[in-house]
């Protein structure tokens, strides 16, 4: 399983001309840990993932996953922000021009439970390796066509082909609805008893349930 580590970096609230865009949704786990001369770029740590000798930043394609992976950790500060408002600058210079992001899609389940024995999420996911060079504003990184099926095929593994489309929904959710439907997928989850271990889980909002793939899945697959 993948191992947390923070990595310091900035987070810009301005107008983000330094986020890092891509042609993904995707969501981070920050938390501040100083405080800046310049009020636009707040010093965070960013949840991040072991990838070889270096790190590999947690990017989750699904807010609701990011959310509940957040309240797995409670008292740590974490909190969910679009990684399109994170400032990828320092993590690039300290990888030599590179950018190593862990695609995260839903959760390993485990013997009777969704949970690890210490109370952390089994997520899953791929790492992406990208040579960017240094960063400045305004680019953007399309992860191509790969990416796409490879998700897709994930959605489909669990029966729900259009999962994407509600991911999209879940975006513009209100501070509100995004707390009660955190609250409804945690509740399912401290319910959830899978019969079988190493498939992917992900929450049908449909039904309120989490669905699992008929076949197990690999840990560690690079793109």
């Amino acid at each position: 399983m993948d191992v947390p580590i923070p990595c310091a970096c900035t987070l810009d609230t301005s107008l983000h001309p330094s986020g890092l865009k891509t042609s993904l949704r995707l969501y981070g786990l920050v938390r501040i840990v100083g405080f800046s001369d310049t009020p636009a770029s707040t010093p965070v740590e960013i949840l991040c993932a072991a990838s070889g000798e270096g790190k590999a930043i947690r990017a989750f394609v699904s807010r609701l996953d990011a959310e509940l992976v957040a309240r797995s950790m409670p008292g740590t500060g974490y909190r969910v922000v679009p990684l399109a408002q994170f400032d990828p600058t320092g993590f690039i210079q300290q990888h030599q021009g590179w950018l190593t992001v862990h695609i995260t899609c839903g959760f390993s389940s485990q013997r009777d439970t969704l949970r690890l024995a210490d109370g952390d999420l089994p997520s899953l996911g791929w790492f992406i390796y990208a040579q960017t060079g240094p960063w400045s504003p305004g680019r953007f990184i399309h992860w191509g066509e790969e990416v796409a099926e490879i998700l897709l095929s994930a959605y489909r593994s669990v029966g729900m082909p259009n999962y994407n489309a509600w991911l999209n929904q879940l975006d513009g959710y209100s501070i509100q609805d995004m707390d009660n439907c955190v609250e409804i997928a945690w509740q399912a989850l401290l319910a959830c008893r899978p019969m079988r271990e190493n498939h992917r889980a992900l929450f049908n909002p449909r039904d309120e349930c989490w669905r699992f793939s008929d076949s197990p899945i690999d840990h560690y697959y690079p793109i």
